[in-house]
């Protein structure tokens, strides 16, 4: 596709300042393997997503994606052969048959220069597409392996166990849980949060700060941290199932609380 368009220079700092970097990228993981061979990400620059496997990570302080390097004003893969399919149709797209105008988010003067590579990618993308949606779907299954590594129960082998990590929070510092690049980890709340009071109150009555001091619990205790891990192990599954995958692999506990299809709590 890069030759069968032309344009103005991108990374011309008085044209542009990367404002078409702000677009979220779906990824699939065979070239975020290849972009993590290559030096260029580690995995926590991959976000799950229910469109493919990922999405490229945003960075906050620039609010654009992390491959936007401020020092060429582009993206810092842009000559690897490697970068995004996505990136290079922008802005021109396949074809332009009416011959319009074509502009970026800052500038005109783009044109398909060969209609032919054009076509030839089109045909391309939609393979690569139809891969992806493969990748994806095999990936959201595989969700109960994530699971079983995050358990050390489970898995004996495992580096990661999400009861220690349960451990070190207070409970009304847990919002939910979120799939990550190997296994499942904590989703922290948003300020402090009262969904696991009732979880609490079921399974570990003589708590002695229950009722009343809930909020002044200092640590996820070992049996609610296990009742946790329980309850993820018999529900996470049949919810992904039904919600077919959440847009940022996060599964918040008001949502897994009030699921119809969870069978324990």
């Amino acid at each position: 596709m890069k030759s069968a368009i032309e344009g103005p220079n991108c990374i011309d700092p008085q044209i542009c300042k990367g404002d078409c970097c702000s677009i979220q990228i779906d990824f699939p993981k065979v070239l975020a393997n290849e972009y993590i061979r290559r030096g260029y990400a580690d995995t926590n620059d991959f976000i799950r997503s229910n469109v493919f496997s990922f999405y490229l990570r945003f960075d906050v302080t620039t609010g654009k994606c992390f491959l936007f390097d401020k020092e060429i004003n582009g993206c810092s893969i842009h000559n690897s052969g490697i970068k995004p399919p996505q990136c290079w149709i922008y802005p021109t797209g396949f074809s332009n048959p009416e011959n319009k105008p074509i502009m970026c988010k800052k500038v005109g003067g783009w044109k398909i220069k060969d209609i032919g590579k054009a076509k030839q990618a089109e045909k391309l993308l939609q393979t690569f597409i139809f891969l992806c949606e493969i990748e994806a779907k095999k990936e959201l299954k595989s969700i109960q392996d994530r699971l079983n590594d995050s358990d050390d129960i489970v898995s004996k082998n495992s580096l990661y166990s999400l009861k220690k990590e349960l451990k070190k929070i207070p409970p009304s510092s847990l919002g939910g849980f979120k799939d990550l690049w190997e296994h499942i980890s904590i989703l922290p709340a948003e300020g402090l949060s009262l969904q696991m009071k009732k979880f609490c109150v079921q399974n570990n009555k003589d708590c002695e700060l229950l009722v009343d001091n809930f909020m002044k619990c200092p640590n996820i205790c070992e049996t609610i941290a296990n009742k946790l891990v329980e309850f993820l192990q018999k529900n996470l599954i049949a919810y992904v199932k039904k919600e077919d995958g959440d847009v940022n692999g996060e599964y918040p506990l008001y949502k897994l609380f009030s699921s119809k299809n969870i069978t324990s709590f």
